[in-house]
């Protein structure tokens, strides 16, 4: 979607829900408002697909985006996420700790302000990182989890990110 507002007023569901599929989800220039302030959920649902194999995958792409809220995903489920030009997201990924994997990619002009603990299975920041400081995260006291196994550019290196907190591997 492109540009226009893009409002869901259910206070008990995600904005979107992805379930025995992969969904690509392109978002640029949207004002985008959900009560439930769940963005993704990705999960099996028994009502679709074969048990323990119907989770779904989620790829959105921001580009010039502010987003609020969390993203979320089962234990059969993925979740990529990628910030570009100037995109700005409030919220959580993978607070549950469920997912399969979950991944965060941001561009130099792109900032995630964290609202509560999160697990990555990988960050890509490469212009945001500055020695062991990320620049263009605000940690507001969380911590972000990264599994050191499957992301190897981290190199298993703890980072201090903006306003408070750290990304660091998981143990």
């Amino acid at each position: 979607m492109q540009g226009g507002s893009l409002t869901y007023t259910d206070a008990n569901s995600p904005l979107f829900y992805v379930n025995n599929s992969t969904g690509y989800i392109t978002l640029d220039d949207v004002a985008v408002n959900v009560a439930s302030g769940i963005l993704v959920n990705a999960a099996a649902n028994d009502r679709w697909g074969t048990s323990g194999q119907n989770g779904g995958t989620v790829y959105l792409t921001a580009t010039n985006q502010t987003l609020s809220g969390h993203f979320i995903a089962d234990a059969i489920s993925a979740i990529n996420l990628e910030l570009t030009d100037s995109s700005s997201w409030t919220g959580a990924i993978n607070a549950n700790q469920e997912a399969s994997s979950s991944s965060l990619t941001l561009d130099a002009s792109s900032t995630w302000t964290v609202t509560a603990d999160s697990y990555l299975t990988c960050l890509s920041d490469p212009e945001g990182i500055s020695g062991t400081t990320i620049q263009n995260i605000i940690g507001n006291g969380h911590t972000v989890y990264y599994d050191a196994a499957n992301c190897k550019a981290l190199n298993g290196v703890t980072y201090t990110l903006v306003g408070g907190g750290e990304l660091k591997p998981l143990q």
